[in-house]
């Protein structure tokens, strides 16, 4: 296995001690603090570029090789009394791959030890049966289940022999019957103790869960009695924002959800009437399991580092430097460090986007979607060494853009895992250059290059404190794609530029799909697609969040499209050999805005680059008057003409018609903008993610470094 690692966050504060987990192959691993600078190793820009933080020693620690349990389930201990010799258990699913051709566990009474006495489970064929832990089958149904049908199970099992009834809700025909089973087999129940939903067990080491035999399906309402006394009655429509399974049966046996399946689900209830799960929970009675969810990978602490109470803000990485079966081998972890409490603030922040890092982690679709055969890009897919080894390693969970392996869309995503696209020198497979936190990194390395004094924060900071992280900075710099944003941040974003202050939107796609933070656990983020470009979309009914209760999908559906904002919004997304420059149009060249060209004969802006070789590529805003960008926004410069490799957004998209491409349609554009808000504030925006890429180009003698460096003055002498 690679040398490779994880925080437990993707931000901290100066005096902050950071757990270290690290997976090798058993040999020395050395430990030490890097602050990051520049990640693109093109030859064309300055290189991989960090330097070392001595007031941080490093320490030499041993590494071996860490299993990640993946796979949600329930689990719920100490349920059955002592003694006990006859169990009746209910339960209503609806499964997803009836197909699998693996065991698959609906509910089993287990040992202390989170193993199996006694379960009912989908065998490999796809039927119901009745099973002892060591595997005999008790009873088995004669037909297998269908997906996506909801069925109620009972069971009865101990004493007095064993039954397993089946009663199809939806039934269809060949299915329209229940199923009633009687057998004499008798089961010994002395080491019952625990119950484990959604998986055939689930046995722990220490505060690790390793569900095995995991259902694919949604599950409702599971009961476990005894005779007249019930044990557990588990109340999925309570606590929809919790790990927690509320036993309502007054005995007190709440349970532990592993793996965070997705909660908030419709039922068998459910009427269609009513969207909305706080209005009608009970409606919205099911939970959602899946075969490869992963929310902690769990792996222990192999090492901690101090950041001292004195080191600057900035982007740092954790570095790990060790010899493996192949070879030398060395492993960046970033983390953003915020300035120190209380200190004192400079005039600009530099905000990254730390959510949609967390949005994209692991991100999967070149094994899922062919973007040549498709005709969305011109150039081949190239698969870096990071993906490479990420494709090994299914186990690491995938991203809010990827899949369950049952079909249904990743509505949650972690930060507590392996995050192998996460890196300073990750290449994106789809344009062979930098994104996220590389292409932010040029944004970094420019600051400092012009010696810029800046703070850096991350999302998870200015959620956190959304009233109170910005205080004090003139001038906030986005990064190339902030897409995912809370409602608190764009709260925060808003107010900062309606005080007299200003915002700098540096990239394309900002403020689109409504995201949530886990209020229990900051490093969780909540997705439910409908609407927008997407790779997946929400099953009806399905599309409130679960852990803060609002509407998903795009802010634009909620009334704060990004151009009300920002001045400009997503309009369409591309990717080919050339990205197009800017255009400058003749309002740039009144008097007005003599200062944002100041030392600039170029009409074109960006015609050059490290990602896509120009300024307006991959996704792409534009200003638009209908969809909110205020009266007075100034389009100083808009892209040219696209290739249309470029579509229009499906939500600027009312009837299918031809013309639509970038070759043809005006709306495909990026367009560069600065809004004068009242109070003194202002607003510049590029609408482009490639634009960054710009600023290397040349040794940073450019027409883009320059432009930015005349706003930026601007901005900051704004008082």
């Amino acid at each position: 296995m690679r040398l490779i690692g994880y925080l437990d966050q993707l931000s901290a504060r100066p005096g902050d001690s950071l757990p270290v987990r690290i997976s090798g192959d058993g040999g020395q691993v050395t430990v030490d603090l890097v602050r990051l600078l520049h990640g693109d190793t093109n030859p064309l820009g300055p290189g991989f570029l960090s330097t070392d933080v001595a007031s941080v020693p490093s320490q030499v620690v041993v590494a071996g090789e860490q299993v990640t349990p993946v796979g949600s389930c329930l689990r719920a201990d100490d349920v059955v009394p002592a003694g006990t010799t006859r169990l009746s258990a209910g339960v209503v699913i609806w499964p997803t791959t009836v197909d699998a051709g693996r065991e698959q566990g609906v509910l089993s009474v287990v040992d202390a030890g989170g193993e199996a006495v006694v379960a009912v489970t989908l065998g490999e064929s796809g039927r119901l049966r009745l099973c002892t832990g060591a595997g005999a089958v008790l009873l088995e149904a004669a037909r297998p289940l269908a997906n996506r049908r909801w069925y109620r199970v009972s069971a009865e099992v101990g004493a007095g022999g064993v039954a397993l009834e089946i009663v199809p809700l939806e039934p269809f025909p060949g299915d329209e019957k229940p199923v009633s089973l009687r057998g004499e087999s008798e089961v010994d129940l002395s080491a019952a103790s625990g119950v484990v939903v959604a998986a055939l067990r689930c046995p722990s080491e220490g505060p690790r869960y390793f569900p095995a035999g995991v259902f694919n399906g949604k599950v409702e309402h599971p009961v476990l009695s005894s005779g007249e006394d019930t044990l557990a009655e588990w109340a999925f429509e309570r606590g929809f924002a919790t790990d927690t399974a509320e036993d309502v049966s007054g005995r007190g046996r709440h349970g532990l959800l592993v793996n965070k399946p997705a909660r908030a689900m419709t039922g068998h209830t459910w009427t269609g009437e009513v969207h909305d799960s706080a209005a009608a929970p009970e409606q919205y009675a099911a939970i959602h399991f899946h075969d490869d969810d992963l929310i902690d990978a769990g792996w222990p602490e192999t090492a901690r580092v101090d950041l001292p109470a004195d080191l600057p803000s900035g982007i740092y990485a954790v570095r790990l430097r060790g010899t493996t079966r192949d070879g030398e081998e060395t492993d960046h972890i970033p983390v953003v460090v915020a300035p120190a409490t209380g200190a004192p603030r400079p005039k600009v922040a530099y905000l990254i986007p730390t959510f949609t890092y967390l949005a994209y982690a692991n991100e999967r679709l070149q094994h899922r979607l062919d973007y040549e055969a498709a005709g969305i890009t011109d150039h081949p897919i190239t698969p870096g060494l990071h993906d490479v080894t990420l494709a090994e390693h299914p186990e690491f969970g995938a991203s809010l853009y990827d899949l369950h392996s049952d079909g249904s869309g990743i509505c949650y995503t972690s930060a507590l895992r392996p995050i192998l696209n996460l890196r300073p020198d990750y290449r994106m497979w789809l344009q062979n250059a930098p994104r996220s936190l590389g292409a932010d990194l040029y944004l970094e390395h420019w600051l400092v290059r012009s010696g810029v004094e800046h703070d850096v924060l991350s999302d998870h900071d200015l959620h956190a404190d959304p009233e109170h992280a910005l205080d004090g900075y003139q001038v906030v710099l986005t990064g190339s794609h902030p897409e995912y944003y809370s409602g608190a941040m764009l709260d925060a974003l808003q107010r900062h530029v309606d005080t007299g202050h200003c915002l700098m939107y540096l990239g394309g796609n900002g403020f689109y799909w409504v995201t949530s933070q886990d209020p229990g656990q900051p490093g969780v983020l909540e997705v439910r697609r409908s609407g927008g470009i997407r790779t997946w979309e929400i099953q009806p009914g399905e599309g409130h969040h679960s852990t803060t209760g609002e509407p998903g999908g795009l802010w634009r559906w909620r009334g704060r499209s990004p151009n009300k904002l920002a001045g400009v919004g997503m309009c369409s997304q591309g990717w080919d050999e050339k990205a197009p420059p800017f255009e400058r149009t003749p309002l740039s060249y009144e008097p007005e805005w003599a200062w944002v060209f100041e030392g600039i004969d170029d009409h074109l802006i960006g015609d050059f680059g490290l990602i896509m070789n120009g300024a307006s590529g991959d996704e792409l805003d534009r200003c638009d008057f209908a969809l909110g960008s205020p009266p007075n926004t100034a389009v100083l410069a808009t892209s040219q003409r696209h290739s249309d490799f470029y579509q229009l957004a499906v939500e600027d998209v009312l009837m299918l018609a031809p013309g639509l491409g970038g070759s043809e349609s005006d709306l495909v554009r990026s367009d560069m903008v600065i809004v004068e808000r009242p109070g003194g504030g202002a607003v510049f925006s590029v609408g482009s993610i490639c634009f960054t890429g710009c600023l290397p180009w040349n040794g940073y003698e450019n027409n883009v470094s320059r432009l930015l460096n005349n706003v930026l003055g601007n901005f900051g002498a704004r008082v």
